[in-house]
């Protein structure tokens, strides 16, 4: 079963030094996610977000939608350090460009139900970046995500989980301002 591990960003350093091809993911605990927005950064290809709603949907009767981009939204990742009844209570939606993207996120509404408490944009900022629009144009569009993301939160009281695909990027520096905590997630070798 995968599972979560945190730790500082000097363990964290050290064990990125010491890993092998194959990564295992430990457990220690469960960190405690705000409501507002919890920036999450992960290793590449360490289902961290599965295995977070995972832990918060388990136990609850309550559901979280997940906007994905970059393909980080596995359904085999999420069955697999989940229940088949906890990948009933998450509703997915994939966009391939800038538009979609934009697009889903100002359909939020439709979506989020009474009971959804955790909202899931895994590289938020992946598709502004790509090059499928002008730079001028990716900041306006995704200004506008993120503040109908902020709005959405508020209204709705949602724990909002999400990870920038780049840090030195102008996007992040743009959403800073309003996040909440910031959460490393870390790998293990077994």
């Amino acid at each position: 079963m995968n599972n979560i591990s945190l730790y500082t960003q000097k363990e964290s350093e050290d064990i990125e030094q010491h890993q092998s091809e194959k990564q295992h993911v430990v457990v220690q605990s469960q960190p405690q996610l705000r409501q507002g927005v919890n920036l999450i950064t992960k290793p590449e290809d360490l289902p961290a977000f599965q295995s977070l709603v995972s832990n918060e949907l388990e136990s609850r009767d309550s559901t979280a939608v997940w906007i994905d981009s970059g393909n980080e939204s596995s359904t085999y990742a999420l069955r697999s350090v989940g229940t088949r009844s906890t990948m009933e209570k998450v509703y997915i939606g994939r966009a391939f460009t800038p538009f979609q993207h934009h697009t889903l996120v100002h359909g939020l509404e439709e979506f989020v139900r009474e009971n959804t408490e955790i909202l899931v944009l895994p590289n938020i900022d992946l598709l502004y970046l790509d090059g499928q629009v002008r730079e001028w144009e990716a900041e306006e569009l995704f200004e506008e995500v993120w503040q109908k993301i902020l709005k959405t939160a508020e209204k709705h009281e949602l724990r909002v989980l999400v990870s920038f695909s780049s840090e030195g990027k102008s996007l992040l520096q743009y959403a800073r301002k309003d996040i909440e905590i910031e959460i490393t997630v870390g790998a293990t070798q077994e």
